[in-house]
């Protein structure tokens, strides 16, 4: 780890707002084939890693997403012919991803499976077994003020749920991700509650919400057939010349990069979690826990603790951490509002984040080549009504390890939250470094 650093040479700040200011927000992905099956709100579009490879003076032979989300980096890399390694520790994520990936679905047999899926459907009467979870605030009983799930719709999730089971022993296997990805796009528009930043919360009318058991079925079969099949058809003549299903792997970054082979990357384009104290396990729970990746909150624990410290939803040990003098600044002016903050545990989450980075950093020095590019996209934080600079701290961490840090390139400016009161704006970026 990098130590008592004073870097006067501040990395150069450019203006990207035109050229890349939309290509950081995952929209444009939302007419992408294959790419709208399943959005991450945070996630960055498939033009700018298409851009960043354009970019190159040579053609990159293999690329890595040490944070690859639902697959962007992957799949863009996938569709122009570069071999993507990408790690995730979300097991949700995961799966969207490995599904996205894969070349080898059958548009004639995923339409017979729609088929059945959807006469099967018609015929359900009973009532079905709901999912056995330890948390119970996801279904509707009479013990209850809230619930996330209203019961007709717990019935048609299911249902769902239950013919994908029959699939775990059938021919039919490939495609249950395919479903599953389905049944993920409609479990927040049809439950009680949305996504607000870093938490869920409850739609203003969902007591009055009356959304039916065949209506939940009618729009699972309705993204079945109008958006993947229609993507599976329209991409069944593409013959990628590389196969990143191979390569997206489950597990921490932080461990599984040890793994690669020196000097083999020629290119990083990734975007780790901001440090902005956003749980993806609390964000993504309905995900993770109605389609079974997990079932007790222990497993979610683990999911917690295998992420890059950005969040304080698990209180992080106090840690050594990289001695950059915008880093200490920050620390120290943190120690000195005497616990005034929203969470006392936010100076240890700030501390071990840059730990995490410049450990993740440091691996990456021997397993870029000399001259490979690393693309990172960030943004800026605020704490305690002050802003942390984390571009130029990460930028300022590289150059410690002897990175020659290029360029920050401020794509756009994001709001900070209501609670940082003193902040107008946040600059979000990306910066370029070259090994």
């Amino acid at each position: 780890m990098s130590e008592n650093i004073n870097i006067n040479r501040k990395p150069m700040i450019i203006d990207f707002n035109d050229d890349f200011g939309e290509l950081v927000l995952c929209s444009s992905n939302k007419y992408q084939p294959v790419h709208r099956w399943y959005q991450l709100i945070e996630g960055f579009s498939s033009e700018l890693v298409r851009r960043i490879i354009g970019e190159q003076e040579n053609f990159p032979q293999i690329c890595i997403d040490p944070f690859g989300g639902v697959g962007t980096a992957a799949l863009a890399c996938q569709e122009i012919g570069v071999k993507c390694i990408s790690f995730e520790n979300n097991p949700f994520f995961y799966n969207v991803a490995r599904t996205k990936l894969r070349t080898d679905y059958d548009p004639a047999e995923f339409q017979a499976l729609i088929s059945k899926f959807e006469k099967h459907l018609k015929l359900v009467a009973t009532k079905p077994k709901l999912p056995e979870l330890e948390s119970t605030t996801f279904f509707e009983t009479k013990d209850k003020e809230r619930w996330i799930f209203n019961e007709p719709v717990a019935y048609g999730i299911a249902d769902i749920l239950t013919k994908l089971k029959e699939m775990d022993r059938s021919e039919a296997l490939i495609y249950k991700g395919l479903f599953h990805t389905a049944l993920a796009a409609v479990l927040v528009p049809v439950s009680n509650v949305f996504r607000n930043g870093k938490c869920m919360s409850y739609k203003s009318n969902w007591k009055e919400r009356r959304i039916s058991r065949s209506e939940v079925h009618e729009r699972f079969i309705n993204i079945c057939k109008n958006v993947l099949l229609v993507d599976i058809r329209t991409q069944q003549n593409k013959k990628p010349l590389i196969h990143n299903y191979a390569h997206c792997l489950l597990g921490d970054a932080r461990n599984l990069i040890n793994d690669l082979k020196d000097n083999s990357i020629d290119l990083v384009i990734t975007s780790p979690p901001y440090l902005n104290s956003r749980d993806y396990a609390d964000i993504y729970r309905l995900e993770l826990w109605i389609l079974g990746h997990i079932s007790t909150f222990d497993e979610e624990r683990k999911i917690r603790k295998s992420a890059i410290r950005s969040h304080v939803q698990t209180t992080w040990d106090d840690c050594d951490y990289p001695r950059i003098k915008e880093l200490e600044r920050f620390i120290n002016y943190l120690n000195s509002l005497n616990g005034k903050l929203w969470n006392s545990n936010i100076p240890k989450m700030i501390k071990g984040y840059f730990s995490d980075i410049d450990n993740i950093l440091s691996v990456l020095r021997n397993k870029v080549r000399p001259g490979g590019s690393l693309y990172i996209n960030v943004a800026n934080s605020a704490y305690g009504g002050e802003v942390c600079q984390v571009d130029i701290i990460i930028s300022e961490i590289a150059a410690a390890l002897g990175y020659h840090a290029k360029e920050i390139r401020e794509v756009r400016h994001v709001k900070p939250s209501r609670q940082q009161k003193n902040v107008e704006k946040l600059r979000e970026s990306i910066i370029l470094l070259q090994n």
